[in-house]
């Protein structure tokens, strides 16, 4: 019995320490909530949340959390939430070569030379295979990726459906990307070696609107609290008339 009590603190600690990012989860989301509530008020739209945890809206999820109905009725967001561990990385949307889509999320630690300005410039390939400036690249597992079920309870009711992917807490940067065979010279630069690898990926970065493998479109909470504001994406599905 000493023993295990002498342990609670230990496994309060380790408790305590597990819960923080859950914890920073659900302040950011519910800041967002806070802002786009307001927004919605401003620009006269009605946010439906789709389920009771729709703050909670997880990753491995493939329903939509909630619809934001513009005014007049004409045209639905209906939403997925999805959230990054880091703030300080660029999280990765895959295509791979079977068709499988995929995410990971990669940062980059400094060991030798400069840090990077992009979380993505030290993987370029390096011709001959130099050393120089040594970083280690950290890439989280790649996990699958669900397809999100954009379908909205408004569908039979004449309204546009705009799917849409709002990353909270965000990352550096969304990038799109496919697999494609790496050239015999690709390597990536890991610490004092360098490492080739079968295929490399083609990536370009999506936010704010861009859309992400001709499914969704990405936004950030700003970006989407802008397009509250503005409508832009109505206007492209000829809603609204310029």
């Amino acid at each position: 019995m000493d023993a295990m009590k002498s342990l609670w603190p230990v496994l309060c600690v380790l408790a305590a320490v597990c819960a923080v990012p859950y914890f920073v989860l659900g302040v950011r989301r519910l800041k967002m909530a806070v802002k786009l509530r307001r927004a919605c008020h401003v620009e006269g739209h009605r946010l439906v949340p789709l389920h009771p945890f729709w703050l909670w809206g997880s990753r491995s999820s493939a329903r939509a959390d909630f619809l934001v109905r513009i005014r007049g009725g004409r045209a639905v967001y209906t939403v997925k939430l999805f959230g990054t561990a880091h703030r300080l990385a660029n999280l990765y949307f895959v295509k791979t070569a079977d068709g499988q889509l995929t995410y990971f999320e990669r940062r980059v630690v400094p060991l030798a030379g400069r840090f990077p300005t992009m979380l993505d410039d030290d993987l370029r390939p390096i011709p001959g295979g130099s050393v120089s400036g040594v970083n280690y690249v950290y890439d989280t597992r790649r996990r699958a990726r669900r397809e999100v079920d954009y379908a909205s309870p408004t569908e039979g009711e004449h309204i546009t459906n705009i799917p849409v992917l709002l990353v909270n807490p965000a990352p550096l940067a969304v990038r799109a990307s496919e697999e494609i065979p790496a050239e015999h010279w690709t390597v990536e630069r890991q610490p004092m070696f360098t490492k080739k690898e079968p295929t490399r990926l083609e990536s370009r970065t999506v936010y704010d609107g861009e859309l992400l493998h001709l499914a969704e479109y990405v936004f950030g909470t700003s970006g989407f609290i802008k397009e509250l504001t503005d409508l832009k994406l109505p206007r492209d599905y000829g809603v609204f008339a310029e």
